[in-house]
């Protein structure tokens, strides 16, 4: 007896140590953001996540990101056939996803709302919500990769009508042949820590187990978790330490009823307190990884800048928090270690100011950009070290202008600097999104040139490129009308 009791003990020391949850990730954000402007306009309103930041963290081990989005966009009204360039959007990034051998949420970041009206009214009955997923499920049926997560954070509503129009897009979703896992969040913005609690009506603990059961295969319950004084996710401090106390309720009821559960938002601020608090929650996470199969951090995505909470790479570096979740997480990895940059250097935009004044791009705000350390950095005057170049003065002859032409074509630079990526060497395209040309070299994402697309011109066949963006002519020769786009000559045409 003794024996069995010390082994016993053993393997279970041993399961403590070294059981991760199956499933750890990030949310990818962007796609619905600009609520209320619908359909909105993309990337002025909205944009869809960089598949090349997912891939940064699939290479650093994650495995599941749950990709938020609008259901007005996908389905600009109730019942209709969907968006086809919308649904195209969405479907590259789930797609890419999969096809690297991760897993993908299909998020429906409303609220359980439909232009701000709620499920299982008569605006937005629960037929309406079964045909979303209805259309869903019969696009993703045959990828088990893809999860169907049923909304984000339903809130406001009585918990019986939220569960029960859950239960319709379950029964629609399994009608169509669809086995795929479905995750199920609760009211009251799903909090696990509220998850027994009344204050919202009934809780979600009781009216669940009404419409759900472990006899339903392939559910999950979902919650949401932050640490900060009201739960809400929007403060830098964590205080409700030890944070691993917040999950036990939900955890427990889990266990007692069978059931298995993730956790669809966690996040912290970096600090000593929140990483601290951190690893307490995803130890006891992974203590209970029987009943958790897993968790995504809040959030990434390519406009959060430098957001307190954001995990979105720039290049292949990461916020400090990748470090915290590194050692958890359980994707495939052949890296040992995060590369990591500093917000307290960051421009108000996320991306680092640069060292040296020597500008490469300009973004269509009027931001000035340069590439240091293998990554996008932001010129500004105060921060870099160098004298601020002299503008262009417009002189009877070029030789006493202030700007002077150099061997280097400004179309030399091109759009990916902005977007934390090298410009490549070559023109050889191997992808193509909304925001270019792509190709590869060394292994890593780079920038087609403008150079290799560019309208020839006069002024290319004497050194100067093209000017892309301006026809304002600051000077002309024999040869032509010139102009200045990033101080330096370029031909009009």
């Amino acid at each position: 007896m003794k024996f069995f009791t010390l082994i016993t003990i053993c393997l279970s020391l041993i399961e403590l140590v070294f059981a991760k949850n199956q499933y750890t990730g990030v949310n990818e954000s962007g796609a619905e953001f600009g609520q209320g402007e619908y359909p909105g306009t993309y990337n002025k309103h909205y944009i869809y996540p960089d598949v090349k930041a997912i891939q940064a963290s699939i290479d650093q081990g994650m495995n599941i990101f749950r990709v938020g989005f609008a259901w007005e966009r996908l389905q600009r009204s109730l019942n209709a056939e969907f968006d086809a360039t919308e649904f195209g959007r969405l479907d590259e990034v789930i797609n890419y996803i999969t096809s690297n051998g991760a897993v993908a949420i299909i998020n429906p970041h409303n609220f359980a709302r439909y232009k701000n009206a709620v499920i299982g009214t008569s605006q937005v009955p629960n037929s309406a919500f079964s045909n979303l997923w209805n259309r869903l499920a019969q696009k993703y049926k045959n990828n088990q990769k893809v999860w169907f997560g049923l909304v984000n954070e339903p809130h406001d509503m009585p918990t019986a009508q939220w569960f029960a129009a859950a239960r319709d897009a379950v029964d629609t979703i399994r009608a169509t042949g669809a086995n795929n896992n479905v995750l199920v969040p609760g009211n009251a913005y799903t909090g696990a820590w509220n998850w027994k609690e009344t204050f919202y009506g009934e809780s979600n603990a009781s009216v669940a187990l009404r419409y759900f059961s472990s006899a339903d295969k392939n559910i999950i319950f979902e919650t949401h978790q932050y640490f900060d004084s009201d739960y809400s996710g929007t403060h830098e401090q964590c205080v409700q330490r030890p944070c691993n106390k917040l999950f036990v309720n939900f955890v427990e009821w889990l266990k007692a009823n069978n059931l298995k559960g993730f956790i669809g938002e966690f996040g912290a601020a970096i600090n000593r307190d929140c990483k601290a608090c951190v690893e307490e929650a995803i130890n006891y996470l992974e203590q209970n990884s029987a009943n958790i199969v897993g968790w995504a951090w809040w959030a990434a995505g390519p406009w959060w800048g430098n957001y307190m909470y954001s995990l979105e790479p720039k290049g292949n570096k990461f916020p400090e928090q990748m470090t915290w979740l590194k050692p958890h997480l359980n994707g495939p990895s052949s890296l040992t270690t995060v590369p990591t940059f500093d917000f307290a250097d960051m421009a108000p935009n996320g991306f680092p100011y640069c060292q040296y004044c020597e500008v490469g791009a300009t973004g269509g705000d009027g931001s000035l950009w340069g590439w240091e350390n293998e990554q996008s950095c932001v010129v500004d005057y105060g921060h870099c070290k160098n004298e601020k170049p002299k503008t262009t003065t417009t002189t009877t002859t070029k030789k006493t202008t202030t700007t002077t032409k150099k061997s280097q074509p400004t179309n030399d630079v091109c759009f990916s600097i902005n977007l934390g990526y090298k410009c490549c060497s070559g023109c050889d395209i191997v992808y193509v999104d909304q925001d270019g040309n792509w190709g590869v070299e060394n292994d890593q994402w780079c920038g087609i040139k403008n150079s290799c697309n560019a309208q020839s011109c006069w002024s290319e066949s004497l050194g100067f490129p093209c000017c892309q963006n301006t026809k304002e002519v600051y000077y002309t020769d024999n040869d032509g009308n010139w102009g200045v786009e990033n101080n330096n000559w370029c031909g009009i045409i």
